[in-house]
């Protein structure tokens, strides 16, 4: 299997896991749903990155990855989908560095370079929805029929 299909697959494997938690949170209201979702969009993102990158024949390493994903992303994605990405990594890297972490009405707060960062509940639902949007575009674009 080409490698942009492998990193496909874990991109729509941890974009099922973070939409389960996400749509399960409202019936359990577990601040561990919210830190999964995080977790398992941050992983989703990652694939998506790589399987971009590896299908156009760019799979450069490290940091370098993230920075020409940026630069040629603009050719296939919504810009807000882009944004939010990014946003997604940021918060995971940051949330696995926080020593302060806890969850309230639908918010979690976190304490990041010694400023409070408060993520709603309606934010997760953008990220969930700009991942979404990108594996429809990726589909569209490898031109993948499930």
């Amino acid at each position: 299997m080409e490698l942009w299909r492998e990193e496909l697959v874990n991109a729509k494997y941890h974009f099922a896991v973070a939409k389960r938690l996400h749509d399960n949170y409202f019936e359990f209201l577990e601040k561990r749903f919210l830190v999964g979702v995080i977790n398992e969009l941050a992983k989703s993102a990652v694939s998506i990155v790589r399987a971009t990158l590896q299908y156009g024949g760019n799979g450069l390493k490290g940091k370098k990855n993230l920075a020409e994903f940026v630069r040629i992303a603009p050719n296939y994605f919504e810009k807000e989908s882009i944004v939010n990405l990014l946003r997604i990594l940021e918060i995971e890297k940051a949330q696995k560095n926080s020593p302060i972490e806890f969850s309230k009405n639908g918010t979690i707060i976190l304490l990041i370079q010694n400023k409070y960062v408060f993520l709603k509940l309606n934010r997760f639902k953008d990220f969930v929805d700009s991942i979404d949007s990108m594996l429809f575009s990726i589909k569209k674009l490898f031109e993948i029929v499930d």
